[in-house]
């Protein structure tokens, strides 16, 4: 539920953005820059990192190296946008996994990475915004999770879980943070319009998914004031035609 009065931290510290190394975290990386935001992009894979720092304006983009299942690398992450102006007043938590098996043939290595991936970098990326907005007084964090969340399907139900899991996580954290200003949302975008999923599925047409730029959108509009009275919120991206 949203606080009565909600505080404007968009300033001049940095919006931190985990998993900016991806074809999402490009897109969102782009949009809070255009929107005049500077950017800690927090990413795994150096080269991405840097390719986002040099096609961004002078001093718009920092990158970071972490590992989010790390209690202390993600404690740090926060430390470095903090270290130059302040608090980040928005948090974006694009990090994620996806592997396809029924339970019956679900390695136990499967089942460890989307836990891992899915469930573990979002509590440690919510705890850290959790502590930090309420010391600064206000925040908004958004996560990635997936229509899968909603109803669990042949083929994906470890995948399901860990997106259920993300959606309760967020929810739980938008209630803690309303009494001080703090807002959580996710956003449950369909098939993205990507590399990886164009390779995945060649007979697919990409022209009935969701793009990465749209949802990038969606995930900038829940983080500014004009979203103020959106909080707990599961937001479907499904794209043109779901």
């Amino acid at each position: 539920m949203a606080a009565d009065a909600p505080t404007d931290r968009s300033g001049d510290a940095r919006v931190l953005i985990t998993g900016a190394g991806g074809a999402l975290g490009e897109s969102v990386v782009r949009r809070f820059v255009e929107a005049g935001q500077r950017v800690l992009a927090v990413g795994v894979h150096e080269g991405p990192l840097a390719a986002l720092a040099a096609a961004a304006p002078a001093g718009m983009v920092a990158v970071y190296g972490a590992d989010l299942t790390d209690p202390a690398a993600v404690a740090a992450a926060f430390e470095a946008a903090e270290a130059d102006g302040g608090t980040p007043p928005a948090v974006a938590h694009l990090v994620g996994g996806f592997r396809f098996a029924p339970l019956a043939e679900m390695s136990d290595d499967d089942w460890t990475f989307l836990w891992r991936t899915n469930v573990e970098t979002t509590f440690q990326v919510c705890r850290q915004a959790a502590r930090r907005f309420a010391a600064a007084g206000g925040g908004a964090l958004v996560a990635v999770s997936a229509p899968a969340a909603l109803a669990g399907a042949a083929g994906v139900g470890a995948y399901a879980a860990g997106k259920a899991a993300v959606l309760r996580l967020v929810e739980a954290l938008a209630r803690e943070m309303a009494p001080f200003g703090g807002r959580a949302n996710a956003v449950l975008p369909g098939t993205m319009d990507t590399p990886a999923n164009r390779r995945a599925m060649p007979d697919a047409d990409p022209a009935r998914w969701a793009s990465t730029d749209d949802v990038a959108a969606v995930i900038h509009h829940l983080t500014t004031p004009a979203a103020r009275a959106v909080n707990g919120a599961a937001v479907r991206v499904p794209g043109p035609s779901f």
